[in-house]
């Protein structure tokens, strides 16, 4: 089973897409049904919540739906804590931890559509956008 990191902004889109709508979507979905261990900690799941509270999210959702959402990724994923150890490897710091998370849990990827993380030649795990995620689990040939 594939280990994978899956920042808050393709969660975010997932939620902002569903149902059936894209890549984002078929992740968050394969989250939620446990087709991949999907890695995360309190930073991400708070960065998660954070963004389902604007505008958008609070006209399309009632809360008690989108506090389902976030409760139903906590059940779905593997949690560990916040890295201690961050390497500074990346234009934008706020996102180093998902690098290290990912070493932490020794995630086969990170899910992302940061270009940052995506174009930056050498990352281990790598990089994987939405697309190639679902390529990658089989959800999409």
């Amino acid at each position: 089973m594939k280990r994978l990191v899956v920042d808050a902004s393709t969660l975010v889109s997932g939620v902002a897409s569903r149902p059936g709508g894209g890549a984002p979507w078929l992740i968050l979905a394969a989250l939620l049904d446990f087709e991949f261990e999907a890695i995360v900690c309190p930073k991400l799941i708070s960065e998660f919540k954070a963004a389902l509270t604007n505008r958008y999210f609070r006209e399309r959702f009632d809360a008690d739906e989108l506090a389902e959402i976030v409760a139903n990724v906590e059940e779905a994923a593997t949690a560990y804590d916040n890295p201690t150890e961050i390497e500074a490897l990346l234009r934008d710091p706020d996102d180093d931890y998902l690098v290290a998370l990912a070493h932490d849990a020794e995630a086969d990827a990170i899910v992302t559509g940061d270009r940052d993380l995506l174009d930056h030649s050498g990352l281990k795990p790598t990089a994987l956008d939405a697309r190639n995620t679902c390529k990658l689990l089989g959800l999409i040939e």
